[in-house]
């Protein structure tokens, strides 16, 4: 994959990240429509419908930007940290679907419907993007092909979703709100990461060509 395409991708992760930050605090903002209790809160059933469908498409930008890291190479020629990487996109779109599969349950109870499928779905997702991560991250530390903080940015997003983002989830609607949008954050960094390590080395290949042209 081209420099150029794995850029590109970069910025898909970079702005779902930012979108994803700024829809938990579009949440957490929202006057409630309906008394705590049902999956649709705080939404109406058609409110919430909405919002789930934007979660789907969404979700593809996390898609992008985990495909870009899977092939920029950065964890090395590893399969563990490779794999790793793959997996990860795979749940993401996992993620994606299980978006689409909560819009069924919008009038169960959470707590009801978050011990069955939709649960399943949403876990099962989330934590083959946190083992993946963690897998690659390691392999991007290790490597050092990745500058700066940009390096610790795959092993991050891994390590938060153990750590922070799965606990945080039984933490209440608040609690899940603010932890899912500094998981979100996480994806942005690593969208500018991809994008800053796959476009310095052209910007450094142009200055050298124009350097070899002056007199």
């Amino acid at each position: 994959m081209s420099k150029r395409m794995l850029s590109r991708l970069g910025y898909a992760g970079l702005a779902a990240g930012a979108l994803g930050a700024l829809s938990a605090v579009v949440l957490l903002a929202w006057p409630p429509q309906v008394a705590p209790g049902p999956v649709h809160y705080p939404f109406t059933t058609t409110g919430f419908q909405i919002a789930q469908l934007w979660f789907f498409v969404h979700h593809w930008g996390l898609v992008a930007v985990l495909i870009g890291l899977a092939a920029s190479g950065a964890g090395g020629s590893g399969r563990i940290a490779r794999g790793g990487a793959w997996i990860a996109a795979v749940g993401a779109v996992g993620l994606a679907g299980a978006e689409l599969l909560a819009i069924q349950y919008a009038n169960a109870d959470f707590r009801q419907a978050n011990s069955g499928l939709m649960g399943a779905a949403y876990g099962i997702s989330c934590t083959a993007i946190g083992a993946g991560m963690v897998a690659m991250g390691i392999g991007v530390v290790r490597t050092r092909r990745w500058g700066s903080w940009h390096r610790w940015t795959p092993l991050a997003i891994g390590v938060t979703e153990f750590l922070v983002l799965t606990p945080g989830l039984f933490g209440g609607f608040v609690a899940a709100r603010i932890v899912i949008g500094s998981w979100m954050l996480l994806f942005a960094l690593l969208g500018w990461s991809l994008r800053a390590e796959n476009g310095a080395p052209a910007a450094s290949e142009s200055a050298r060509l124009l350097s070899t042209l002056k007199p």
